[in-house]
């Protein structure tokens, strides 16, 4: 490819607060090669208008309306409609810095890769914008590698979640006949983890990948978006996309080995969504804390979607007590009964452990780097172990 069209697929889902400051930004890519397509899912309120408005204002850009069907078949009705040579994806709530799709195209004609994954991106809060990024370098990868060694960076078995790089749609940049085939094969029932199901059958598909580092995505952090709205219903759907993958992997040869990722990909979505469902087996303790013995006296921290899950499920299983439950950034608010307090309160706390609810382990290590600065000793901080998700047995159905 010589720098060819990129097709920009947009789902929009009720983000008129947001809606315009996202076209704005890919109007305004100094990258001009692009056409950018609005797939209104069903909105009821004004995102519908400021679409249309759009559309009609620039050629590059098309509107479609539809009845509300969720991500999936919003993002397959983009790529039924996309001509680009490749597609990007950026979520309705979300904006681009102006030289992030340029970038792109050059490195696409450099590489003519089938998938293009772009390292590192902004979580921007109300009064915050944060950095995520990890140490992986540019570098294309191609044949019998990417499933030995891209494959592996979505989730890491040697450490609780430990990933190099994201399956998030938003990262990656993808040819248009791959994007819009494995889009074809997900169902519309999964509302959650899509992202992944979607990433791992186009890497099972790939000739090239590749990496490159690239910082320009702005991901809006929301307490009303998909992601903080998840539920035990929502473990359908993965089931829908693990039984799709596994039987995909299978097809394509991959090695015994690599099954052992998508366990942890499992259990991370099971975190995710019924925290109560892996408390349920019998142990002497609390899964999967190896130190955390039955009867112990619990604080926790983390206060986010796994956060109070996690509280949720202790509460319920009566073989833990929950003493003091932090973060540092939800102090204050009340949830399932729980006070969340700031970090400093566990200093007048009484607890056996604190256990760690967050699964990135690059926040978890700074996490633990923080109790242990406050004086927490560190034979009392619990982080989720490597070793016990490896020797589970997933629940039934999985």
């Amino acid at each position: 490819m010589k720098h060819g069209k990129i097709s920009i697929v947009v789902p929009v889902y009720n983000v008129e607060a947001y809606l315009e400051r996202c076209i704005e930004s890919l109007l305004g890519q100094t990258y001009r090669n692009i056409e950018i397509i609005l797939i209104d899912d069903g909105s009821d309120d004004a995102s519908k208008e400021i679409c249309d408005r759009y559309a009609a204002a620039d050629s590059r850009v098309i509107a479609l309306h539809k009845e509300n069907g969720g991500v999936v078949s919003a993002r397959r009705a983009g790529a039924g409609l996309a001509t680009g040579d490749y597609v990007c994806s950026v979520d309705g709530d979300d904006w681009i810095e102006a030289d992030r799709i340029r970038r792109f195209a050059e490195r696409a004609a450099q590489t003519g890769a089938d998938m293009i994954y772009m390292e590192g991106y902004y979580k921007d809060y109300t009064n915050r914008s944060v950095l995520v990024e990890t140490c992986v370098e540019d570098g294309i990868y191609s044949g019998n590698e990417i499933m030995e060694r891209v494959f592996p960076m979505l989730i890491e078995t040697s450490s609780c979640f430990r990933r190099q790089i994201r399956a998030m749609q938003v990262c990656w940049g993808i040819r248009r006949e791959m994007f819009r085939s494995m889009w074809d094969k997900i169902d519309d029932r999964v509302s959650m983890g899509e992202d992944y199901a979607h990433i791992i059958l186009c890497l099972m598909e790939a000739g090239t990948v590749c990496l490159m580092r690239e910082r320009g995505y702005h991901y809006v952090m929301r307490e009303s978006s998909a992601t903080h709205t998840l539920n035990k219903a929502s473990l359908e759907g993965v089931r829908l996309w693990f039984r799709l993958v596994n039987e995909q992997m299978d097809a394509h040869g991959c090695r015994d080995e690599l099954n052992l990722h998508m366990v942890f990909l499992k259990m991370w979505y099971i975190m995710n969504c019924d925290y109560a469902v892996l408390l349920e087996k019998p142990r002497g303790y609390l899964y999967p804390y190896p130190q955390v013995t039955k009867g112990s006296r619990v604080a926790v921290y983390g206060a986010g979607t796994v956060g109070t899950l996690f509280v949720k499920a202790l509460d319920k299983a009566e073989d833990y007590e929950v003493t003091c439950w932090v973060d540092r950034y939800s102090a204050g608010q009340t949830l399932d009964g729980h006070t969340v307090q700031p970090v400093s309160g566990l200093l007048e706390a009484q607890f056996d452990y604190v256990a760690i609810a967050v699964l990135d382990r690059d926040v978890v290590d700074e996490i633990e780097k923080s109790l242990l600065e406050y004086g927490i000793p560190k034979e009392k901080i619990a982080a989720m172990d490597a070793g016990a998700i490896s020797r589970e047995e997933l629940p039934e159905g999985f």
